[in-house]
């Protein structure tokens, strides 16, 4: 079958391929992938980027959604047919402390599909059965009214759900502001909304106006261009003075840390979901001086995941205005490109 590989660990060794399919011991169960999403991280493992946790040769694609195509012996739960999207948990110990609390994915052996183990970039995709033994909650089933291409992406929703309702710990009545236009903030802007956050303040650059469009029709009652007016004012102008009782950094640059000092309220709370490897330069002085929390985030849990597809379910949560191209895995390098350049919000990839 053919598979996008990272055959190797410098930039641009990516290419399609054709690998075995997988074998379905005791235990596993074998998607069939109907849709498969395009991730930022995508574009940083064919750079070359996260050696930490990228392991090639390996196929790529950690958002992705599907039928059950077979499974192994033993396996009650899951049936042929049933349809199914996957957390992209691949592999954790089942023994330390992350996993015992169930924040699993921050095991310090977890190797998530489509980068540590082969992922969904092809036509199918082994969720091992060790790995379902030991937390069973990884896979999902897609109720009949959602399509594919939505549930391929409730990664980056159910990672937004949890930085502003459980990390954030938003308030129905407070004003929250989000950096990062791209898929992530989007969805926390929605996410925002759902929760009855007053004010939802977007900010990006002046380059964003497209996704400052997207933004407002979900939700953002205002947006600011950080690189074309002083942010911290537009903030504080919006908010009575007082500054935002919730920030969250979707999108990663140290500035960016620097700049939620200055929007958060005193006391108020500051959620960070974006890396950046550089080194930050500036006084972390008004962490304490303003008594704010901030809080390192990453990624989801059953929780975020259960409620999110309960909400798309309702009709709460919307993901059809993120999907902006779709197209078949041969087409990978259009896709690619149109994620780089930013012309596009998500691009589904469709297995032939």
């Amino acid at each position: 079958m053919k598979a996008l590989v990272k055959y190797g660990r410098a930039r641009g060794q990516v290419e399609l391929r054709d690998v075995p399919e997988p074998h379905a011991g005791p235990g596993d169960v074998i998607i069939q992938v109907q849709a498969a999403g395009i991730c930022g991280s995508d574009i940083g493992f064919y750079d070359g980027a996260h050696e930490e946790v990228c392991r090639p040769p390996v196929v790529l694609g950690h958002e992705f959604a599907g039928v059950v195509s077979r499974v192994g012996p033993g396996v009650k739960d899951w049936a042929p047919g049933d349809r199914v999207v996957s957390d992209n948990t691949g592999y954790v110990c089942g023994r330390c402390h992350a996993c015992s609390t169930a924040n699993y994915l921050l095991c310090p052996e977890h190797r998530g599909l489509g980068y540590g183990m082969d992922g969904g970039f092809t036509r199918l995709v082994k969720i091992d059965g060790a790995l379902l033994a030991r937390i069973p909650t990884t896979l999902f089933r897609i109720p009949q009214g959602i399509p594919f291409e939505h549930a391929a992406i409730l990664d980056p929703a159910a990672n937004a759900y949890r930085a502003v309702v459980q990390d954030g710990a938003l308030l129905p009545g407070e004003n929250i502001a989000v950096f990062g236009v791209g898929a992530l903030g989007l969805f926390c802007i929605q996410v925002a909304r759902i929760a009855g956050a007053a004010k939802i303040i977007a900010i990006g650059l002046s380059s964003d106006a497209q996704r400052f469009e997207a933004a407002a029709a979900l939700g953002a009652t205002q947006c600011i261009s950080s690189d074309a007016e002083d942010a911290a004012e537009a903030v504080r102008a919006a908010t009575a003075g007082a500054g935002a009782d919730l920030v969250i950094d979707a999108a990663g640059p140290s500035p960016v840390l620097k700049l939620s000092f200055l929007l958060a309220r005193n006391a108020g709370r500051i959620v960070k979901i974006g890396f950046d490897p550089g080194p930050a330069s500036f006084s972390m002085d008004p962490l304490v001086g303003k008594g704010i929390t901030l809080r390192g985030h990453y990624g989801y849990d059953w929780v975020s995941w259960t409620n999110c597809i309960r909400l798309i379910e309702k009709g709460s949560l919307a993901m059809g205005p993120l999907i902006s191209h779709a197209m078949s895995l041969e087409r990978w390098e259009e896709g690619f490109a149109l994620t780089r350049s930013k012309e596009a919000t998500k691009v589904i990839l469709i297995p032939a």
